[in-house]
């Protein structure tokens, strides 16, 4: 079976919700443990995303079959928040080969480097990057999340630790076994497992030999252990949980999720762009990194064309062509000509159309790159239509009322000369 990126997150998660339910209501000077863990959270959140000037993040995350490694993960992400650049190197073994990819972004560049590449894609933008980083309590649905966790509590109040040393720092550590574990915890790691983890994710190149359970799918246990510094910021993160169950030929599996965290070179992390030096580069320029912004339209001038089909005698039959030709654009507005030219037997279904139409990015819920449209002919009155420029590719989707004819889609690709 295949694990991607998502999947891993989903299931630390989940492992992380167990442990999180661990470190409850144990009380220490005012409040509780629970309460405590929940505040550094907090805490920490608002610091990484806006209190500290700069740090390193370290996190791995490792499954194992039995005692045989089948996936792990190796991140630093290095962020300096004052000069808004970050750089992210992370390191994936799939239980046969590892791969690394690289990303680098600062206020006006952004440098990628895939792990099937090996060229570093470097991309210039003239009306600088987007840098975002937002703290996720901020979000209207994290007051939603933190109820679920605390209702996941329940009652486990008695199954934490909390070592307040002399200069003020915290150690906060739980642990459960099969018999503490809630129903509803077994429940969703089950759903998961037979839901998400049965679902192909990723490419071939990326499958792991994690096995797919099916049955008698329960936490075994789970442990972990939070070291956090005075002012409340949690410096490390180490957890594990052992999850059990049987595959669809009976065999039992115990799955082994270790995660660990640290946080390092607070306010004195340096973020370096990458010399490139001698290294295969593929260098192109942009206007923004808003990917859902329409801040480059001109690009979309030129032709598009695509082929006009039927269905025959059981076999798809070109019998024309369309021509898309948008000759002015810009960021509310677009307008240019429509031509569709038929072979001999089909030519009642040529037309030339004019059309202009404006984006909807001020409606609620527009999209930039979406336009309704209006085409007119000579004698034929008017017809409303769509266009939608695709902001990744060299394409757009063209489409007026009254093409029932073919079984083409609305798919154009650009021309070049």
């Amino acid at each position: 079976m295949k694990l991607g990126k998502k999947t891993a997150v989903v299931i630390s998660f989940t492992i992380g919700i167990a442990m999180f339910a661990t470190t409850a209501f144990a009380e220490v000077t005012s409040k509780s443990g629970y309460d405590q863990l929940k505040d550094s959270v907090k805490y920490t959140a608002k610091a990484c995303t806006g209190g500290l000037s700069s740090y390193t993040a370290d996190m791995s995350f490792v499954i194992k079959d039995g005692t045989n490694t089948v996936y792990s993960s190796d991140n630093i992400f290095k962020y300096d928040l004052s000069n808004k650049s970050k750089e992210d190197i992370s390191t994936v073994y799939n239980g046969s080969k590892k791969a690394e990819n690289y990303y680098y972004m600062d206020k006006n560049s952004i440098i990628n480097k895939p792990k099937d590449s090996p060229s570093y894609y470097v991309t210039n933008y003239t009306d600088g990057t987007n840098w975002n980083i937002t703290n996720p309590f901020d979000e209207d649905r994290a007051s939603d999340i933190e109820k679920i966790a605390d209702a996941i509590v329940g009652n486990l109040k008695d199954s934490v630790s909390v070592n307040v040393k002399q200069d003020g720092s915290r150690e906060i550590s739980g642990s459960l076994n099969n018999t503490q574990i809630p129903s509803l915890i077994n429940a969703l790691v089950s759903f998961q497992f037979k839901n998400s983890f049965a679902e192909s994710t990723g490419r071939t190149g990326d499958r792991i030999s994690v096995p797919k359970l099916t049955n008698n799918i329960f936490v075994k246990n789970v442990k972990g252990t939070a070291s956090v510094d005075k002012n409340g910021l949690i410096k490390t993160i180490l957890g594990s949980g052992v999850i059990s169950g049987t595959d669809k030929n009976g065999q039992n599996h115990n799955l082994t999720f270790e995660l660990l965290l640290k946080i390092s070179g607070i306010n004195s992390t340096a973020v370096k762009k990458p010399d490139l030096s001698g290294k295969k580069t593929i260098v192109q320029t942009a206007k923004s990194s808003e990917t859902d912004k329409l801040s480059n339209p001109e690009k979309y001038l030129g032709k598009y064309t695509h082929n006009i089909v039927i269905e025959k005698d059981g076999k798809f039959i070109k019998i024309g062509e369309g021509t898309v030709n948008i000759e002015k654009i810009d960021t509310n507005t677009v307008s240019g000509t429509y031509e569709a030219k038929y072979i001999k037997g089909y030519e009642e279904g040529n037309q030339k159309l004019n059309f202009s139409g404006s984006f909807d990015k001020q409606k609620i819920g527009g999209n930039d790159f979406n336009a309704d449209i209006t085409a007119t002919a000579d004698a034929k009155g008017t017809v409303k239509g769509n266009l939608y420029l695709d902001p990744n590719y060299a394409g757009i989707q063209f489409s007026i009322e009254g093409n029932t004819l073919t079984n083409s889609d609305s798919q154009y690709n650009k021309v070049f000369d």
